[in-house]
């Protein structure tokens, strides 16, 4: 008896063929992307200056300290969604292929977002002083306890949440940026979304997700992954509204 498993073939992977025909799965991505929509109106109604970047007057502080937290979230994340190229491996090559190519393609994104602090004064040296907030580390715990405990189809939902958000809203969030901060000053974040609209990165977090889906369970975890990850990124956006536009209007009151 061959004792070999974990590598995508056997009684522990019994089913290369993916659990959801074409017809399935498009049908299945409607309907999340349908849920994605209406988590986009539940954050905007509930989370604290949600819109703000969207607006004309963007508090510098607020602008510089999100600034800060994306490069740090790539960084940190990169490291749990590596790990989970392996935990892809074992359960769906044709899963890791896609995963592989869209993590080598996103991998050093943080350094388009280091560029753009320069451009307003932070320097790289005050980036890596500053630690991350304790939401942006439960994040990444969070991936972690996943890969542990449940398995990687939590971290690639992750990925699809918000390459859904971000070719959905962040041209307009961009196009305000323009006027605030100035065009000459976000090069690396229309780098980044030129990035995530021109490779499909949706379709090809998509692909991989119809790879990992493999029962209905399944289905129903995928669904409920995306709800906490909002959580949790809500978690974010309420600390960084705190540490700096109320914390200026407190002071200034």
């Amino acid at each position: 008896m061959n004792r070999v498993i974990n590598v995508g073939y056997g009684e522990h992977t019994p089913e290369r063929t993916p659990f959801l025909n074409a017809t399935a799965s498009a049908k299945l991505r409607t309907e999340i992307d349908e849920q994605l929509d209406q988590q986009v109106v539940e954050w905007y109604a509930n989370v604290s200056e949600a819109a703000h970047l969207e607006g004309k007057n963007v508090d510098s502080e607020y602008y510089k300290r999100n600034l800060i937290e994306t490069a740090w979230r790539i960084r940190m994340l990169r490291v749990a969604e590596a790990k989970a190229l392996v935990e892809i491996a074992k359960v769906s090559p044709e899963a890791a292929q896609v995963w592989a190519n869209y993590e080598q393609e996103e991998m050093l994104h943080d350094e388009l977002f280091i560029a753009d602090l320069e451009k307003v004064g932070v320097s790289r040296e005050q980036f890596l002083a500053t630690e991350p907030y304790l939401s942006t580390k439960l994040l990444s715990g969070y991936f972690s306890y996943l890969l542990d405990h449940e398995g990687p189809l939590g971290v690639v939902a992750y990925s699809y949440l918000v390459e859904y958000v971000n070719v959905k809203l962040e041209p307009r969030k961009l196009e305000a940026l323009k006027g605030s901060v100035g065009e000459s000053n976000i090069g690396g974040q229309i780098n980044h979304s030129h990035t995530d609209v021109n490779e499909d990165h949706p379709g090809e977090v998509w692909e991989a997700v119809r790879h990992l889906l493999r029962s209905e369970d399944d289905i129903a975890a995928f669904k409920r992954y995306l709800r906490e990850h909002q959580t949790i990124l809500g978690q974010y956006f309420e600390e960084l509204h705190r540490d700096t536009i109320a914390k200026a209007e407190k002071q200034s009151a």
